[in-house]
């Protein structure tokens, strides 16, 4: 019944959005455990990130979007809490999940390696995108230096591009060149960047199962993985704002892709 949707692109780049769905169907059961407020307008904001990306290159990103409101699906968790048993909320699971890892083995056909971009939006205080690569809090309120220990390059969902990069770990993560630094670029406020390098004791969300599962955390994977949590005003709460904010995202992916990749 269109749950779950898979639209094929040709770029080194793969887009999900778990959480942004509205359908609440009938045959499907409420889940009664875990979070299930929406992230409202992600799909749309998602949808308009590959517009903004084919008038950049000429090519679009592989997009897998859940249409599912969270009430019903969170496919950002394993299995059990995702699903909570409803065997049509297990059925799109395993599709969002499945088509996730088709798109990531294109690009590693195709591309020697490439990126994963998992969208979100966040209620916080402070309006500004956060940047997940399962780093913590406490691992980013470290020193440069205590940020390039191999040890913590092993654990983040960047770990390919990390363990490949001719700058230092932390400048990839926060310093000019890194995804919060070509934002920035673009006028967009992010953590972690040149401008937040670290969260403090600020709320802050580092990446969530698809992340961990997407990226590259183990030393055979080729797509690194990000989580990007977006504030609801000015960037998600309207089609005019979505569609601005996309162009400044594509434009910071294509220099990031270009820079790292």
């Amino acid at each position: 019944n269109n749950y779950v949707e898979f639209i094929r692109g040709e770029l080194p780049v793969v887009i999900s959005a778990p959480h942004g769905g509205a359908l609440k169907p009938g045959e499907t059961a409420d889940r009664t455990y875990g979070t299930t407020v929406s992230d409202r307008n992600t799909v749309e904001l998602s949808l308009a990130v590959r517009d903004a990306l084919i008038e950049v290159t000429g090519h679009a990103p592989h997009l897998i979007l859940s249409h599912l409101h969270r009430s019903k699906l969170d496919p950002n968790r394993e299995l059990v809490e995702a699903a909570q048993g409803d065997p049509f909320a297990e059925n799109a699971w395993h599709e969002f999940q499945d088509w996730i890892t088709e798109a990531r083995s294109l690009v590693s056909e195709d591309y020697e390696r490439g990126l994963y971009l998992d969208m979100h939006g966040h209620g916080h205080a402070i309006p500004r995108v956060e940047i997940g690569y399962l780093l913590s809090s406490s691992d980013l309120n470290q020193s440069d230096s205590a940020l390039n220990n191999i040890t913590i390059v092993e654990k983040t969902s960047i770990r390919d591009l990390g363990r490949s990069a001719p700058e230092t770990f932390s400048a990839l993560v926060r310093g000019p060149k890194s995804f919060g630094g070509f934002l920035g670029d673009q006028g967009v406020r992010s953590i972690p960047s040149p401008g937040d390098p670290s969260p403090g004791t600020d709320p802050y969300y580092t990446g969530g199962y698809n992340t961990r599962t997407h990226g590259s955390r183990s030393g055979s994977e080729v797509v690194s993985g990000i989580q990007l949590e977006h504030p609801y005003a000015g960037v998600r709460d309207s089609d005019t704002n979505r569609r601005a904010y996309s162009v400044q995202l594509a434009s910071a992916i294509h220099l990031f892709m270009m820079e790292h990749f």
